[in-house]
């Protein structure tokens, strides 16, 4: 299955301002950190830098995988010779790969629909500076690569042909946003009537992931209305809320007279894809070298060269990193076996 990459620039910083200290030494560091205090809970997640590898294709660089776990909604696993289906007991990760360059203070990072966010990630790798010196405050800080396509490449085009929603139902920020949508100002725009038309079909069907497809076609009566698209993307607010996993368009290119398809989630952030037409199931070091291999493909873009005389560096060491989380990120970690997995295993061999 193919996957795709966003290209940030990293700092560090300090008091606001990006040191020359390099983001690959500081994960390094994070690893010696022991499992029991590395684990933290971001976003209601526990999460976790698992592992740093060098690859063999670019030893300066660095590919580590920060997973998060799922703890409820679990899928089933089985056999498909057979009609059996069983529960998975342990917990499920969801692996994100990160690919980082140092020498142009570039990160590659893999984007998963059910992994850690960017945001995400930076509030874990934040969670290792202390906060109670005023004097001193630290962080890390993704910083966008942008893209050469962007929603102004919408507005100008005024020719959109086709819109596809998915959208998580499951995630609070959706009723959030149905909420909004069911305004008496809203309830009948293009906004109010596919939130309400998603939550019918989830309903329905009891199915969270829900996909909406609409568009121009020959036995259209009338053509869409770009405004009230445009009106709809901004309302979803898709790059914060995430319950909208993609929003997709088909839109006329004014550059080349063209309908061209546009992954509106993220849009403003260079991209790349790997593993295109690839139909296997590969693990993240496997993932890291892939991206890795394309971005040398692609001549290294994004470095952080380019904002050469927009940043002034500052040279700083690297502060003692605080171990034992605090009290919003603790995760409670059993020593030795689960119980809890054990439990759930006898029951198994049971059933």
């Amino acid at each position: 299955m193919s996957r795709r990459f966003h290209y940030f620039n990293v700092f560090i910083t300090k008091n606001g301002n990006a040191t020359t200290l390099q983001f690959s030494d500081f994960i390094e560091q994070v690893l010696l950190i022991n499992w029991a205090n590395r684990i933290r809970k971001i976003n209601l997640h526990p999460t976790s830098l698992f592992e740093v590898a060098v690859p063999v294709v670019d030893q300066t660089c660095r590919v580590a995988a920060i997973g998060k776990y799922r703890q409820q909604v679990k899928p089933y696993i089985g056999d498909i010779n057979t009609d059996t289906a069983k529960m998975i007991n342990n917990d499920i990760i969801e692996m994100v790969t990160l690919v980082v360059a140092p020498m142009t203070r570039t990160v590659l990072v893999e984007f998963n629909f059910y992994g850690c966010k960017v945001k995400d990630i930076e509030a874990y790798f934040n969670s290792f500076f202390a906060t109670n010196d005023q004097n001193e405050q630290w962080g890390v800080i993704f910083t966008p690569v942008n893209s050469d396509r962007s929603i102004e490449n919408i507005r100008a085009s005024n020719d959109i042909r086709d819109v596809s929603l998915k959208m998580n139902t499951s995630i609070s920020s959706f009723e959030k946003l149905l909420a909004t949508s069911q305004e008496p100002n809203r309830r009948n725009t293009l906004f109010g009537k596919l939130l309400n038309l998603i939550k019918d079909i989830e309903e329905n069907t009891d199915a969270p992931i829900v996909n909406l497809s609409f568009g121009k076609g020959r036995k259209r009566k009338i053509d869409l209305d770009a405004g009230e698209i445009l009106k709809l993307i901004e309302l979803l607010d898709i790059d914060n809320n995430e319950s909208v996993q993609s929003c997709r368009v088909e839109y006329k290119n004014i550059s080349t007279g063209k309908y061209e398809p546009l992954e509106l989630k993220n849009v403003g952030i260079r991209s790349d894809v790997i593993l295109e037409n690839d139909n296997g199931n590969p693990g993240w070091d496997f993932v890291g070298d892939k991206i890795l291999e394309k971005y040398i493909e692609k001549k290294r873009p994004g470095s952080a060269s380019r904002l050469d005389g927009k940043i002034s560096y500052v040279k700083a060491k690297l502060p003692d990193l605080i171990e034992e989380p605090r009290e919003e990120h603790a995760v409670p970690v059993q020593e030795g076996q689960r119980r809890d997995l054990q439990e759930d295993n006898l029951l198994a061999l049971h059933d």
